[in-house]
């Protein structure tokens, strides 16, 4: 499941973090929207399902806003479930599970590493985000630990990380 908030106010990219620190929002929050409007009204929330298909829209507290997200969840598999079968409370299987990284500038996030190519790791947040890392840039002790895990040692990949994805 991917949430999206999206900023239709005009609000200052300082008083949207500022909320979104405040409230705890592990979430993409984008300035703007284009596409079809589906309502001028605020809070306004639109679900789609596994395919992309528009299922429901309306006001967030609306008692059918929790069937509609239950209904488009049933066919979906979280990403790293495939081996466990069709239950979607499985455990994902990672490379490494969640911990705290640390990069060579002594800067640390935690994530789940979900595999390696090359040298760049694909990481996952506790939301389900993921990102692409050059793991050449943490630090030496996360190295080992990757190619422990990893069983060899990562080799130069032909693929670049994705940029700008997470300042880290």
């Amino acid at each position: 499941m991917v949430l999206v908030g999206a900023e239709v106010q005009g609000s200052s990219p300082d008083a949207i973090a500022k909320i979104a620190t405040n409230h705890k929002l592990q979430f993409t929050i984008t300035k703007g929207i284009s596409g079809p409007s589906l309502s001028n009204g605020i809070p306004h929330m639109a679900v789609f399902d596994v395919k992309g298909d528009l299922v429901y829209h309306g006001h967030p507290s609306n008692p059918a806003t929790e069937k509609a997200i239950k209904d488009a969840l049933k066919d979906a598999t979280p990403p790293g479930t495939e081996a466990a079968g069709n239950d979607p409370f499985a455990k994902p299987k990672y490379l490494v599970d969640e911990r705290t990284w640390t990069n060579t500038d002594g800067k640390t996030l935690k994530a789940a590493m979900v595999s390696l190519k090359g040298n760049t790791g694909q990481f996952r947040f506790s939301n389900g985000r993921t990102f692409n890392f050059d793991i050449t840039k943490l630090s030496e002790e996360d190295q080992t630990l990757i190619k422990s895990k990893a069983g060899t040692a990562p080799e130069k990949s032909e693929e670049e990380p994705e940029k700008n994805k997470f300042d880290f």
